[in-house]
């Protein structure tokens, strides 16, 4: 049998589960829909969801978004920066940028990025830790976006072991290394998860922006946003958690950062937007109240998804200044 045999007949067989699932999921929830059409419009919506998407330069023409532009020009020009790349559990090949202390210097933040973007989205930060505090900063691009391999997007269940996999990685290089995690979006899913993990001493603190307590809730949501469809939430979710199953390896339903902050036991600072929609603000709540480590929030007004720090970036940075200092008074001093 050549290659070209075995890939086509894993894909019948992966295509026959999928058609099985269908049916009995159809069957159990009464849904009138042919199995076929169930299955197009599951495929859809794995495809809308779960396909990793370039940055939208669009966006950029918003005024709001100017501080994230400079920083992007700032990670993509900065004379110090490095490619780092190492090898994933599973084999994938993963990229970061990786910009050193103006100093020699121990303390590293790693910062990451959101949905649909890459690791130049979290410049800002990253020029913040740098500039202001001494720090080195490490931008990684999760699996499927910018320069790492991958074909999907993880919502932070594959990300946050590759997560551990660049805290192991700066050990390796700098084994004095002590580490603070700051992510938005996805990126503060994945560093939630990561929290969840038995982690080295070595990590001090986390920084979660607008993270989803749930991965099936947030999509759940991103999916009732689309209009009125003739699939119900529920019904379309159990499908596309099913294809996510076989076609990226992994079960959407562990990516619930709500149950890795019962475990934590790493410092977190919880941040949202008031009128953030696309992951509810209703869902930090959630998490804040959940969480077992030590802990601080910050709601920010105005503030809808991925804006907090440009709203009130005053209080945004002084909230966290503060935070990292009542946690470690070595993480933001040389």
């Amino acid at each position: 049998m050549s290659r070209n045999d075995r890939q086509d007949e894993k894909n019948e067989k992966k295509e026959k589960s999928i058609l099985w699932e269908a049916t009995k999921i159809a069957l159990e929830a009464g849904v009138c829909v042919g199995v076929g059409a169930l299955i197009g419009a599951a495929n859809f919506f794995y495809k809308f969801a779960m396909t990793p998407k370039a940055h939208d330069p669009r966006g950029d023409e918003d005024e709001v978004f100017r501080p994230f532009v400079e920083g992007r020009e700032w990670m993509n020009t900065h004379p110090a920066r490095e490619d780092w790349l190492i090898r994933s559990e599973d084999g994938l090949q993963l990229h970061a940028n990786y910009i050193p202390a103006e100093k020699a210097d121990h303390r590293y933040a790693i910062c990451v990025h959101g949905y649909a973007d890459t690791s130049e989205s979290m410049g800002y930060f990253g020029k913040i830790y740098r500039d202001r505090y001494g720090m080195n900063v490490l931008l990684p691009d999760l699996r499927g976006h910018g320069g790492s391999e991958g074909d999907y997007v993880g919502y932070g269940w594959d990300d946050h072991f590759d997560l551990i996999s660049w805290i192991d990685e700066i050990l390796r290089r700098d084994p004095e290394a002590v580490m603070i995690l700051h992510g938005i979006s996805m990126g503060a899913a994945a560093v939630l998860l990561t929290t969840g993990e038995k982690l080295p001493s070595s990590v001090r603190a986390a920084i979660e922006d607008c993270g989803y307590s749930s991965a099936m809730e947030v999509c759940k949501n991103v999916y009732n946003g689309l209009g009125d469809m003739p699939v119900p939430a529920e019904v379309m979710l159990q499908l596309v958690r099913v294809i996510t199953r076989i076609r990226a390896g992994y079960d959407l339903k562990l990516a619930e950062p709500i149950e890795a902050v019962k475990r934590s036991e790493t410092p977190t600072l919880f941040i949202h937007g008031e009128l953030d929609d696309f992951v509810p603000s209703s869902m930090m709540a959630k998490l804040y109240a959940a969480a077992a480590c030590k802990k601080d929030q910050l709601w920010v007004p105005g503030a809808s998804h991925v804006q907090a720090a440009l709203f009130e970036p005053d209080t945004y940075w002084d909230k966290v200044e503060a935070f990292l200092e009542e946690t470690d008074g070595q993480l933001l001093n040389a």
